[in-house]
């Protein structure tokens, strides 16, 4: 199979939206980086992969239509031209790590195995070949999690983290010495990429990685639950991601557009989860909320 490489040149101000209507699109997943240091004005490149298939020409189109009209709702860009390169199928599997590079959110430093990085003292670090998986640390969602996690993981909790990815918000819970972590990915490659992760990090006795399209393939009751998905399923699934959690505990809820946070905090309120916070980071938004004892 072909792939193909779209990359939009944003502004600090509108990568986030940017990255929001390449995942819209198909991608499954984007990476927010800067420009090189050698570029005449600072700019951010936002990038995401397509297959080639009968669904490319109308998804490029609706991508082009969409970032042009970035600036009308006050969002700048560097252009308003996507580029685009076409891959062959065993070009893929590296092509993406131009891209990723160390990111520090707080105390944590997400990094992929192959760039050195001098840690400092207090500094957690978390190692992880993405693959094709999301979760790299560059998405604000990711961000959004990895800060909350910070918070609330206090040392010994149960960790579900629905949607894993390459697992980095599991490795990250289980390295702020959460007890026991479960991820769960529906996504067979996603699953591949996971356990290959926590097996670099020499996690695999705290960290689990299972198969599943649902909460309910998790058999325990969770201190903590991480969703990072989509509002549309977070919306879906809300009653399991309820039931997984134990009375008193949290739920991190992110993957979500501002503009849906009420559709889902209304949601989880009218299945009895009380809403503790919400926290924002450029169009994307997290919600905390908890089970009543």
């Amino acid at each position: 199979m072909r792939w193909v490489e779209i990359a939009i040149e944003a502004t600090e101000t509108s990568a986030d939206a940017a990255s929001s209507i390449l995942i819209e699109e198909g991608c499954g997943g984007a990476v927010i980086g800067p420009t090189p240091a050698s570029a005449p004005e600072p700019s951010y490149r936002v990038t995401g992969y397509l297959p080639v298939d009968d669904r490319l020409e109308g998804r490029l189109s609706n991508i082009r239509e969409r970032v042009r009209a970035l600036p009308e709702y006050g969002l700048p860009l560097k252009s308003d031209e996507i580029s685009i390169s076409w891959i062959q199928d065993e070009d893929w599997a590296t092509a993406w790590k131009k891209h990723f590079k160390p990111v520090r959110v707080g105390k944590i430093i997400v990094k992929p195995t192959w760039e050195e990085f001098e840690a400092q003292p207090g500094d957690i670090i978390v190692e992880i070949d993405p693959g094709m998986a999301f979760g790299t640390g560059y998405h604000p969602t990711t961000q959004l999690c990895l800060n909350i996690l910070q918070d609330i993981v206090k040392g010994g909790e149960t960790v579900l983290d629905m949607g894993t990815g390459s697992a980095v918000l599991a490795i990250a819970a289980a390295k702020l010495s959460a007890g026991h972590v479960t991820g769960l990915d529906i996504d067979s490659v996603a699953v591949e990429a996971a356990q290959a992760n926590v097996e670099q990090a020499g996690l695999s006795s705290t960290v689990t990685i299972q198969r599943a399209d649902s909460p309910k393939a998790f058999n325990c009751k969770a201190d903590i639950v991480i969703a990072n998905i989509i509002a549309k399923v977070l919306v879906e699934m809300a009653e399991d991601l309820f039931s997984s959690l134990r009375p008193g505990g949290k739920l991190v809820s992110s993957g979500i557009i501002s503009e849906r946070v009420d559709e889902v905090r209304d949601k989880y309120e009218s299945i009895g989860l009380v809403t503790v916070e919400v926290r924002c980071m450029g169009d994307w938004a997290a919600i905390i909320s908890t089970r009543p004892e």
